[in-house]
């Protein structure tokens, strides 16, 4: 390289959520999500760090500030700070359905994939994203896309 760095960050490898309850919170992304921890509880930290299916670090870190993690785009929309990766969305969508966690609308983003919108304990928003394009064949984005927006007509 000529002195400048080129694509030098190459992933995310641990998140940080503020949360007002560590190890209730870590029961909920458990129990809603499979997650498992990553290392025991760290009462010291007042953190519990749990492991994401590719091995990041999903770090949730109590506070006793006021939590906001999200923020308004120039229209006006609150973004969120980050999108999960998913396999299977339909799945995901189905089963969270059946649980108390909040979901926001899904949607089709055309060539960026499938999304919706959640909301863990203390109000965090996350988006779950799967590029149905690039991982499935067209009959099963098609089968999906039917499961999935089919049902919302009803």
């Amino acid at each position: 390289m000529s002195g400048i760095l080129r694509n030098a960050l190459k992933a995310v490898c641990s998140i940080y959520v503020p949360v007002r309850n560590p190890l209730k919170s870590a029961k909920w992304w458990q129990q809603n999500f499979g997650l498992a921890y990553a290392v025991p509880y760290n009462e010291a930290e007042a953190q519990v760090i749990l492991k994401l299916s590719d091995g990041q670090w999903l770090h949730l870190v109590e506070t006793e500030c006021p939590i906001n993690n999200q923020f308004p785009n120039k229209a006006g929309y609150e973004m969120f700070r980050m999108t999960f990766e998913v396999r299977q969305i339909e799945v995901l969508y189905d089963h969270l359905k059946t649980t108390d966690v909040q979901i926001d609308g899904l949607e089709d983003r055309g060539s960026c994939g499938i999304n919706f919108v959640f909301y863990d304990l203390d109000g965090n928003k996350f988006d779950v994203n799967e590029c149905v394009n690039v991982h499935r064949t067209p009959e099963e984005v098609d089968k999906v896309k039917v499961h999935l927006f089919d049902m919302l007509k009803c």
